[in-house]
């Protein structure tokens, strides 16, 4: 029995062309988890997840009702998207355990990580959220907020988060327990809710961590053997997307980062991935993998995507 944890990718919920129902993500997890079923049933594994759109959504729901409710942080509403997804996937989880004869039960973690409160990024905000607004609107609410705003592609401007690096993972024993007592946990979604240290214990606060990270380091901290992250493409490419594409079967943990540093992968999507793959490796893992949802089985047995070796 290997253990291992997968990181599922937004196309787990939602695709391009998709609409945001609950009806239509379930039906997307419900697919996830039949694609990944004799694996879970097979070895310990722990799932995390994405929630870019969930708690995009959940932003925007909480910006046009705050004449109606008072508005949510966003780490609270990094927390309801949590939960939002933790029930689709638990129980779509639960469908195909009852098409497919899976005893091993699924378990929902709210997931807070822990951030450094003087990380350097507090000081220079990158990540857009929430609503676009028009030149007067983002002056405004900058000034009436205190947010930094910038221009997103002609679509207008957004409010800019801080990108901490995730230091630890508050639920670990939780996590760990559940995982040797033949449970899959699901946790650490959205690479988990950011907290600071303080002298009365933690608190939350407004920023977005990188959910691959997130993911790497609770695969760290628990020691797994194998650490697997799948995506809307069937690996890392060379060139991607261009005639001479080329595609990377393995890549030592050095080489990977050659090609991070060189601007060769894209830094919003691809790059971030390969990091976190990095991550793990470089701290005791024996091998990450990056590719396709749609290929999940065959992905994480190693016979495709890109796999990453010390």
């Amino acid at each position: 029995m290997k253990s291992v944890l997968i990181a599922l990718g937004g196309n787990a919920l939602l695709r391009n062309g998709d609409d945001a129902t609950y009806e239509s993500q379930y039906r997307r997890a419900f697919e996830s988890f039949q694609g990944m079923s004799r694996i879970i049933s097979e070895h310990e594994v722990v799932i995390t997840h994405g929630n870019g759109p969930q708690v995009g959504n959940i932003l925007l729901q909480n910006e046009y009702s705050n004449k109606i409710t008072p508005s949510m942080p966003l780490h609270s509403c990094g927390s309801m998207s949590q939960g939002l997804i933790g029930e689709i996937l638990a129980n779509a989880y639960d469908s195909v355990r009852a098409i497919s004869g899976i005893s091993k039960e699924a378990s929902v973690i709210i997931t807070r990580t822990v951030v450094d409160k003087n990380d350097p990024a507090f000081q220079k905000p990158s990540k857009p959220i929430g609503p676009y607004y028009d030149l007067e609107e983002s002056k405004k609410v900058a000034k009436e907020r205190g947010w930094i705003m910038r221009e997103e592609n002609g679509k207008g401007y957004r409010r800019l988060v801080p990108s901490p690096k995730p230091m630890d993972i508050l639920e670990r024993n939780s996590i760990f327990g559940l995982l040797k007592d033949g449970f899959l946990p699901i946790c650490v979604g959205g690479g988990g809710i950011p907290v600071v240290r303080t002298a009365k214990g933690f608190e939350g606060v407004d920023a977005v961590i990188d959910k691959d990270l997130g993911s790497s380091l609770i695969a760290t901290i628990l020691e797994l053997e194998k650490f697997v992250i799948l995506t809307d493409v069937d690996g890392v490419y060379i060139n991607y997307g261009q005639p001479d594409q080329k595609i990377i079967k393995h890549i030592s943990a050095d080489e990977a980062e050659k090609l991070v540093n060189s601007g060769v992968l894209p830094s919003g999507s691809m790059a971030p991935k390969v990091m976190a793959a990095i991550d793990f490796v470089r701290r005791g893992g024996k091998e990450a993998i990056i590719g396709s949802l749609d290929d999940a089985e065959n992905v994480i047995s190693g016979y495709s995507g890109t796999v990453v070796e010390r």
